[in-house]
């Protein structure tokens, strides 16, 4: 899937209505100009040029390469590619800002932040569940896929901040004409999952111009947590002490050996034994309480529809100019679905003279609201993107290319949080009385109700305290640029070439959540981060291409890119507005060499700088429940609390913005070569390294657990008199540093048989080291090859072509990983990964009324993924990084007119 000096010769021409950024300069005016023909541009590059094979690596999957893989989304087949070396998101149920909703790439483990998505050549439209920071991948249509070129090395000096681990240039079909259908569905084993996509496309020529729009319906339907986790294995634990039939926790008033107070819990084990999906937890391991089982009732993926729009055109206003535009939209609802909301923001407690108290203290009350029903969230996103823009030639000198641009882009989430839970609802109904004095709610059922009596009442105070939560995030960027490019010298063996260009760009992002969700007092959202700011960027940047004699070629960029952004933080001192500047200037080299036609080497090294988003910055504190297991406690109590020590338990976490965050600098070095072994046999090896300094990331519980334990104390969590985790403040802090390095290896070979046409094609990256460390002072983490952190990953491709018919046979590969590491710090169930590889196949028959028909299965052997514990659990597989859904059955049918 690489793209080779062979490819380039095949689709020289095709490239030329395609270039990625200025897509259209010259064609029309240069046809008769053979020097200016030959010239394209290619991803890496604003300079266009004479050769697809540039001083940077860059891999190409064509339109037969993404079909051949079998996946339903663009999202699904950059998941697949070896240089997302890690995994990407996959929206899940559960998470807020409308997360649960997009899909993501992360190229070389570096974070979606540090990939820079392109459509056409221009920045994809942010999302506002990232403050605009990221590019919703799974909203492109895939039937308007051309190709996908990925530059796999940083190139912030010719595409600007974002670029740290690479580029994602997508390429859309523009010179269409005729009308074409297309359909596919698919079908997994497990229940759920069934995926329809039905897509429209039309184009019409003239000798003036080009219009193309493409309609995509996209609907997939939602896959339960217990298809697909073992919650039915007897030795499944991921249950939770927040169950429907509530469990109280007090001070017993009695000391231990130590001197120290005795917690005990109470909870009605007759209710326990009749209520559905709540294990009975009268055994001493689990102290009495009534454990609820979470992931029997959750979605795992929500049920999706997307429609999809895109329009292309262009127009000749003269010999010399033309008129070119893009239109998209993207409108989705995603309704995933979490278990009933644990009341856990703000605990309620019953007071030790509640008339139903049965045990004289106050009590700590867990419980969950599950009698209204699960939390089910309506996830509304809508994209827009326009583009329009003049692109000229000027017959000055060799002549010079121009163009001027305006884009705006909005992306709006609107989200629905049904059967929240008011905390301080629930806390004055287990207050309230009656006329005479006695408690409403007998919740532990004390006065032996029946079941049915005991639940109505459940019901009636869970729905004194509904709550729907609402939150609403909306992005809008404004944008105008322009550039200009020429040949300087054309002399013999030396040629020089340069472009020079301006951006400017203004950017709103703001999200908010309803009042009440804001204000901590809801439980089972994640209401709070609101934010709202903007920011300008500002840019100027310029690149020459050197060709010197001997076959060498150097390149050379530099930009300028400054970033001012303003927003409000809310926190403990109330709003406080704070005003940032971030800017930088970044290079980037590139040598090459082609001793003889058939071998290329090259060199190249870059500078790489992204300034913060403004969620990162600005974001006020929210809401969530991290799970991790407390090592501090734990091991000090000989995990005495069997359902409080386990890695699944949930800890109150409080997340913020940080207005003191720092840019993150980057640099890349990448060698190589290409090589046509023979007409039909081509191969690339490429060496990359990238240092990644002041990397911003989010401080999970897990990393502030273990500095916990390694430091003594920590400011960031605060425990309970018993020693047990109350609550942990997070949020961003800026990395020493992350280095990664490694191999990317491809090869292609086609074979010209009697039987019909072979192609064969290996895509390979080999990770040699991926080490994070915290800070200056912290030890360097050494994580590739560790349990998520494969350091192999790898694709085969075999297609066959014989008259009307082809097949196809690929492979995904990841490679195994230790789970030493985790056992190290006491974590002793994480288990080693082993090796993973699914293998994906599929026949198409083209028939001779200009269609084609296929179909195939992914997944074939039905190859499960592997687990992280060693006994199974919720969640308990990396769904960004494996496919969970098992064997795969799909058709696609294509009609053209």
């Amino acid at each position: 899937m690489n793209s080779l000096t062979l490819t380039a010769k095949a689709v020289r021409f095709g490239l030329l209505a395609a270039a990625s950024s200025v897509a259209f300069s010259g064609f029309a005016i240069a046809e008769e100009q053979d020097e200016k023909v030959e010239r394209i541009e290619v991803t890496g590059s604003r300079i266009k040029q004479v050769d697809m094979e540039t001083t940077s690596p860059i891999t190409v999957l064509s339109a037969a390469d993404i079909a051949m893989t079998g996946e339903k989304t663009v999202a699904d087949v950059l998941n697949n590619s070896a240089i997302n070396a890690f995994g990407s998101w996959r929206g899940m149920s559960g998470y807020g800002s409308g997360g649960s909703a997009t899909s993501t790439v992360n190229m070389r483990g570096l974070g979606s932040q540090a990939t820079l998505v392109l459509l056409d050549g221009r920045r994809m439209p942010g999302t506002s569940s990232s403050s605009g920071a990221t590019a919703d991948t799974s909203q492109i249509p895939i039937a308007i896929v051309e190709r996908i070129e990925i530059l796999r090395d940083g190139a912030s000096a010719v595409y600007g901040s974002d670029a740290v681990a690479g580029v994602i240039n997508i390429i859309t079909k523009k010179d269409f004409d005729g009308f074409q259908l297309d359909f596919s569905t698919e079908q997994p084993s497990i229940e759920g999952g069934d995926a329809n996509r039905f897509s429209i496309s039309s184009g019409f020529n003239t000798d003036k111009g080009n219009i193309t729009f493409t309609y995509e319906y996209y609907d997939t339907k939602a896959v339960m947590d217990n298809e697909v986790w073992q919650t039915n294995h007897p030795d499944y634990a991921d249950f939770s002490s927040f169950s429907s039939v509530p469990n109280g926790y007090y001070n017993t008033g009695e000391k231990n050996a130590d001197g120290d107070d005795i917690y005990g819990f109470y909870s009605n084990s007759e209710m326990c034994e009749q209520t559905e999906n709540v294990a009975d937890g009268t055994d001493g391991a689990n102290n009495g309480r009534c454990l609820y089982s979470y992931g029997e009732v959750t979605k795992l993926f929500g049920d999706l529809t997307r429609n999809s729009f895109m329009t292309n055109f262009n127009y000749e206003i003269t010999d010399n100019i033309q008129f070119r535009g893009r239109g998209t939209a993207s409108l989705s609802d995603t309704y995933t679905r979490y278990a009933g909301t644990p009341v856990s923001t703000n605990y309620p407690v019953m007071s030790a003279d509640n008339t139903y108290n049965p045990t004289g203290e106050d009590m700590t009350v867990y419980m969950r609201s599950v009698q209204i029903g699960e939390r089910d969230t309506l996830t509304e996103t809508n994209n827009f993107d326009i583009l329009g823009g003049f692109v000229g030639f000027a017959d000055i000198g060799k002549g010079v290319d121009w163009e001027l641009n305006m884009q705006h882009s909005a992306s709006t989430t609107n989200s629905f949080n049904y059967n929240l839970i008011n905390d301080n609802i629930i806390q004055s109904e287990l207050d309230r009385v009656d006329a005479d004095g006695n408690n409403i709610y007998d919740i532990f059922n004390t006065s032996g109700m029946s079941y049915e009596a005991w639940d109505q009442q459940m019901n009636q105070l869970y729905s004194a305290a509904n709550h729907t939560g609402v939150y609403q995030g909306k992005f809008d960027s404004t944008q105008f640029d322009g550039l200009a490019s020429t040949l300087l010298v054309e002399e013999g063996d030396f040629t020089l070439a340069i472009v020079g260009g301006i951006e400017y760009e203004m950017i709103n992002f703001k999200q908010t959540s309803d009042p009440e969700s804001a204000s901590g007092i809801i439980s089972g959202g994640s209401g709070g981060d609101d934010v709202d700011a903007e920011r300008t960027r500002q840019s100027a940047y310029t690149e020459i291409q050197m060709g010197l004699p001997a076959n060498f070629e150097i390149s050379a960029a530099v930009r300028y890119e400054r970033y001012d952004q303003e927003g409000t933080l809310t926190g403990a001192e109330g709003q406080v507005t704070n005003e940032s500047t971030f800017d930088a200037v970044v290079p980037k080299f590139g040598l090459s060499w082609r001793p003889v036609d058939s071998l290329l080497l090259r060199a190249s090294y870059g500078d790489s700088f992204r300034a913060p988003n403004m969620g990162e910055m600005f974001s006020s504190q929210s809401l969530s429940f991290e799970k991790a297991y407390d090592s501090v406690w734990c091991e000090a109590n000989n995990d005495s609390d069997a359902t409080y020590c386990t890695s699944s338990n949930q800890h109150k976490t409080w997340f913020g913005g940080n207005p003191d965050l720092e840019a993150e600098e980057g640099n890349s070095l990448t060698l190589g070569g290409v090589w046509n072994v023979t007409d039909a046999w081509s191969m690339e090896l490429s060496y990359y390294s990238i240092t990644y300094d002041n990397k911003i990331e989010s401080v999970g519980a897990d990393d502030l657990i273990r500095d916990e334990k390694i430091n003594g104390s920590s400011d960031f969590i605060t425990r309970g008199a018993d020693g047990k985790i109350e609550y942990i403040e997070s949020g961003y802090v800026n990395m020493s540093s992350v280095e990664t390095s490694g191999f990317d290896f491809a090869t292609s070979y086609n074979l010209e048989t009697g039987l019909g046409d072979f192609n064969f094609k290996v895509d390979l990256t080999h990770i040699l080291a991926f080490d994070e460390q915290a800070d200056a002072e912290s030890e360097v983490n050494e994580l590739a090859g560790l349990q998520d952190y494969p350091d192999w990953r790898g694709n085969f491709a075999a297609a066959w072509y014989y008259n009307d018919f082809s097949a196809a046979w690929t492979t995904v590969y990841i490679g195994s990983q230790s789970g030493e590491y985790w056992r190290d710090l006491g974590y002793d169930y994480i288990v080693d990964t082993p090796h993973y590889f699914k293998h994906n196949f599929q026949v198409t028959y083209a028939h001779d009324w200009n269609g084609s028909l296929t179909v195939g299965v992914n997944n074939l052997f039905d190859e499960t993924a592997p687990t992280w514990y060693e006994d199974p659990g919720y969640r308990d597989v990396n769904t960004g990084l494996y496919d969970v859904l098992g064997r795969t059955y799909y058709l696609r049918l294509n009609q053209k007119f």
